[in-house]
């Protein structure tokens, strides 16, 4: 498929998914509305999908971004329709702003990415990167419980039917002029873009794994733990109210699954060298796991659609279970998680750039995590937590990851032969 076909196709499903959202959002309950939903979500990710393609040979940062921000809101809008019969309409409007969060943030790298190929002109990716800015504030305002209506949504909903007959009319291609190709010597252009691959792969994974750390724990130790062990007529001492709290962790956690999947396809890359049939697996298992861990993250979104529709602070039974369904769920997905470390330490083990004992500390925590997720589904009690302590692997290599992309960086003018590789690339 060309770009140009690619191109008209994604503007298509774009002017669809405004209609089938809007037609679709306007018949709750009733079948043709859901799916006419279901279908709006197939046709986000499909979108994100198409500017994959064709984006990632000369901006791969921003195409990975916007994949992943499409997909995401694809199963939220989804799961928002699941949630409205399940838990209320509070969770599905929490689903549908941390939808629209993901859009606005996945959507910004790539409008700047189009202008820099010339794919759009520069006054209308502006108004893109000011329309999905002012979404994704917008949505973050009102899952802080601040009602800012349709007013910040507006521009950049106006911005994706533009944008979409824009796609219609010429696919993607450029506005004015052709695409520069390369020049120099082709040979060490290419050599200069595999030497960045792996620098700019490890520090996007190095990156990813520090933000995960920070925001997982944040959320699961210091919100979610603490409001199940939390006394129903307690506050816990949490700094916001419990919905608010757990709107926040929902926000962080659904980050950090995100992010799995950025890291899951950034180690790939820095470790194909060592077993690309290997690299592609780990990948695939770590990515199974993000989305298991999205699942069980919709139902921290129940729990606050309950608190939020009950117009209260109080952690009842129900919320609890919520709480504990969310639990079991990501304990589950752990075993996929176990699984790929165990296969990204074999990576790194064969690896000429990362030490034996960096990958040997990786395929234990990964041991442990395997050893956790199984005991606890043994009807037996499981009297210890082995993750606990062999966790550390994953410290180590996020640690050895930033060191190595802080000590490897590519001088600029191999950034410059690889930026002239990636043009040369067929998309």
């Amino acid at each position: 498929m060309s770009l140009r076909v690619a191109g008209r196709c994604a503007g298509a499903f774009f002017l669809l998914a405004f209609v089938a959202y809007g037609v679709g959002s306007a018949l709750p309950g009733q079948p043709a509305g859901a799916a006419l939903v279901a279908l709006n979500s197939a046709l986000v990710a499909a979108i994100g999908a198409l500017a994959f393609r064709a984006l990632r040979p000369a901006h791969p940062g921003a195409a990975w971004g916007y994949l992943v921000g499409r997909g995401a809101e694809a199963f939220l809008l989804a799961a928002g329709l699941v949630l409205r019969d399940s838990a209320g309409a509070g969770a599905a409007d929490i689903a549908y702003q941390a939808a629209m969060l993901s859009l606005g943030l996945g959507s910004v790298p790539f409008c700047l990415a189009l202008a820099r190929q010339r794919w759009l002109p520069g006054w209308l990716a502006g108004w893109g990167v000011a329309g999905y800015a002012l979404l994704a504030a917008g949505a973050a305002a009102e899952l802080a419980g601040i009602r800012v209506g349709l007013v910040l949504a507006a521009p950049g909903g106006l911005f994706e039917l533009v944008f979409g007959v824009l796609l219609l009319a010429r696919g993607f291609a450029p506005a004015t002029g052709g695409r520069p190709g390369p020049t120099g010597d082709v040979a060490s252009s290419a050599a200069g873009a595999g030497d960045t691959r792996v620098w700019r792969a490890a520090r996007a994974a190095g990156v990813g794994l520090l933000l995960m750390a920070v925001l997982a724990g944040l959320a699961n130790f210091g919100i979610v733990q603490r409001l199940a062990a939390a006394d129903a007529a307690e506050t816990s001492g949490l700094p916001l109210s419990h919905q608010r709290a757990l709107v926040l962790a929902v926000v962080a956690l659904l980050a950090v699954a995100c992010l799995d999947v950025l890291v899951a396809w950034a180690l790939r890359a820095f470790l194909a060298d060592a077993g690309r049939a290997v690299a592609l697996l780990a990948a695939w298992c770590r990515t199974g796991y993000a989305v298991v861990l999205a699942v069980a993250i919709t139902h921290l979104v129940a729990a606050a659609g309950l608190l939020r529709d009950g117009g209260t602070d109080r952690i009842d039974a129900g919320i609890r279970a919520r709480i504990a369904d969310f639990e079991e769920v990501w304990n589950v997905g752990l075993i996929l998680f176990g699984v790929h470390l165990l296969l990204v330490g074999w990576l790194a083990w064969r690896s000429a750039a990362v030490p034996a004992w960096v990958a040997a500390l990786v395929a234990v925590a990964g041991a442990g995590y395997l050893a956790d997720s199984i005991g606890a589904l043994v009807p037996a009690a499981y009297p210890v937590q082995v993750a606990a302590v062999t966790f550390v692997g994953e410290v180590v290599l996020m640690g050895w990851l930033l060191w190595f992309a802080a000590r490897r960086r590519p001088d600029r003018g191999a950034d410059r032969d690889a930026g002239r590789a990636r043009q040369a690339q067929p998309a």
